[in-house]
């Protein structure tokens, strides 16, 4: 498990997030900061939690109260827990966030986390690059089936989605929830 490794080996989360960091600044969009615009537009008073936050730049950006989760700490802001399974109470966020941070096999398990703390009406906003969700619409369904409605789909460049939701009751379970795939980041030279 990653956070394992992470705990044993706090360097490799460093060297990761270095990594990542000198690929964000190539990028012509950063959907983090896409993100913290759509919630400035909510309001201060919308609680965040940012489910695989990395540096949190969220928390150290809004003023709102946000819970910044990742596997290792990187600063003062974050709190180390596994995605699946965050200290928060049910129903206590306005707004659950994964910005590039559906990592693992155990992303649905991320997602119903989400909906456990998300109050109802909440909004769950998931940025994920292109490659990785080769379906779009079944993605788009198979969170909807979970108990979500989407509000908003922006694909308005070659690199990310953003997709916004509003929690809803769950629908019939067809199935389209657990057969949700997402392939393994392909990272390419630009």
């Amino acid at each position: 498990e990653a956070m394992t490794l992470f705990a044993k080996k706090p360097e490799l989360f460093d060297v990761y997030h270095r990594g990542f960091s000198n690929q964000v600044d190539k990028w012509e969009v950063n959907p983090v900061d896409r993100i913290i615009d759509y919630i400035n537009s909510r309001g201060e008073d919308q609680v965040v939690a940012d489910f695989g936050c990395g540096d949190a730049k969220i928390a150290r950006t809004l003023k709102n109260a946000v819970f910044s989760f990742d596997l290792a700490k990187c600063n003062e802001h974050v709190i180390v827990a596994n995605s699946s399974k965050v200290p928060l109470a049910d129903k206590t966020v306005d707004i659950a966030v994964f910005c590039l941070s559906l990592m693992g096999v155990d992303f649905k398990d991320f997602i119903r986390e989400a909906r456990r703390v998300l109050r109802s009406k909440g909004t769950l906003c998931v940025a994920e690059v292109v490659s990785r969700i080769p379906d779009l619409t079944a993605f788009v369904t198979g969170v909807e089936e979970l108990g979500f409605k989407a509000l908003l789909k922006n694909e308005t460049n070659n690199y990310f989605v953003e997709v916004y939701f509003q929690k809803t009751k769950p629908q019939e379970n067809k199935g389209r929830f657990e057969a949700l795939q997402l392939k393994a980041c392909t990272y390419k030279k630009r």
